[in-house]
């Protein structure tokens, strides 16, 4: 049994940013900017541009502008990531868990050092209504694992108007939304129907763990032992990923290796017999046991605990699983986990493209 996870991260949103940090509207004291990157400053560059119709930033704001945008939009550096108002939304976010749990999760890396290099776009601040987290900065138009944002809202209507809006996402682009809201499955297809962009739905359950704190010892036979993954496991991860096989994936999970924690399990060899990584939402990922070393309980332990040293960091216990992979939702069941009502959604924007992936074979881009 495996963990059926997330694909990928994400093209930059409009992100929150403090303004007094850096040097934004004079007008207010709150501006969400787009990504890549600008804190845009009135006083040194000028007076706001106009606002395209229909925005949702209020009157003395800029409206979001692209690290590739034409000559004379402002630039400027987003200040740190673990801003107080980065904290203030986690505490927002978390009284709206379970639903909000994968932008939970991403901010809570956030707060904590940022090491997957996040942003969040909020449609309006303090009072907002729909929250994107994802990857800062460029990526190839067909790396579909880097271009994934979770999505939360509290106004379906607003994360709509956020999608919407202008800079905050790439159309010509293969990008996943991923969410558990109904609304992040039925407002993609309506902008995807009314854009003419062809979308790809894939179904999971999400389970989350109440009180990990109760889980059992894990149990593993003496010849086992714990191990780390390195560089040099990336093909190996990459070759029995269900949604690997590319170049993107692999360079994908190269850095979750580098920027989360995982765990594995060795032979006194040091010969891998299982793993479990961690992605940037702070979810499960990529869970597997060789063919040969299965039926000994080696995922049972793995995801005791994987589960254990998320819950000492202070993160939610949760993960995805295919709604056919009964095996790993028995384990979870039996481990005490639960299974949140409705579903996870992975939303695929141009799915054509995604395969376009350099060595992807066909179908496995997922």
């Amino acid at each position: 049994p495996t963990w059926r996870p997330e694909i990928s991260y994400g093209q930059p949103p409009v992100s929150l940013s403090p303004s007094q940090q850096g040097g934004g509207c004079p007008t207010s004291p709150t501006i969400p900017v787009a990504a890549g990157c600008h804190v845009p400053c009135a006083r040194r560059d000028g007076p706001c541009p106009p606002h395209p119709p229909g925005t949702l930033w209020p009157r003395g704001t800029h409206p979001p502008v692209t690290t590739t945008g034409s000559i004379g939009t402002h630039h400027r550096r987003c200040p740190p990531a673990g801003t107080r108002r980065h904290g203030r939304l986690e505490a927002a976010l978390r009284s709206s868990l379970p639903r909000a749990l994968p932008v939970y999760g991403a901010v809570l890396n956030i707060n904590r050092g940022n090491p997957g290099d996040f942003e969040v776009a909020v449609d309006a601040w303090p009072n907002f209504g729909a929250v994107l987290a994802r990857r800062r900065g460029e990526a190839p138009l067909n790396d579909s694992y880097r271009n994934l944002c979770s999505a939360f809202y509290r106004d379906v209507g607003a994360y709509r108007a956020l999608l919407e809006s202008p800079g905050c996402l790439r159309w010509d682009s293969a990008f996943h939304i991923f969410g558990l809201q109904d609304g992040v499955l039925t407002v993609s297809q309506d902008i995807a129907l009314a854009k003419g962009v062809e979308l790809e739905v894939t179904e999971y359950y999400t389970y989350l763990h109440p009180d990990p704190s109760t889980l059992p010892e894990p149990q593993l036979d003496p010849d086992v032992q714990l191990g780390t993954l390195s560089p040099a496991h990336v093909e190996l991860l990459n070759s029995t990923w269900p949604y690997g096989g590319n170049v993107w994936s692999r360079r994908y999970l190269g850095e979750l290796l580098r920027r989360f924690p995982h765990l594995c399990l060795q032979d006194p060899a040091g010969n891998l017999l299982g793993w479990m990584l961690t992605n940037g939402f702070a979810a499960g990922t990529h869970g597997y046991i060789v063919p040969t070393q299965r039926r000994r309980g080696l995922m049972r332990a793995l995801t005791i605990m994987a589960a254990r040293q998320a819950h000492g960091r202070g993160f939610p216990v949760y993960g995805h699983t295919a709604t056919d992979n009964r095996a790993m939702q028995r384990l979870l069941e039996e481990l005490g986990h639960r299974r949140l009502p409705g579903l996870c959604y992975f939303v695929l924007y141009n799915p054509a493209l995604a395969r376009a992936a350099p060595g992807a074979p066909s179908g496995r881009n997922a």
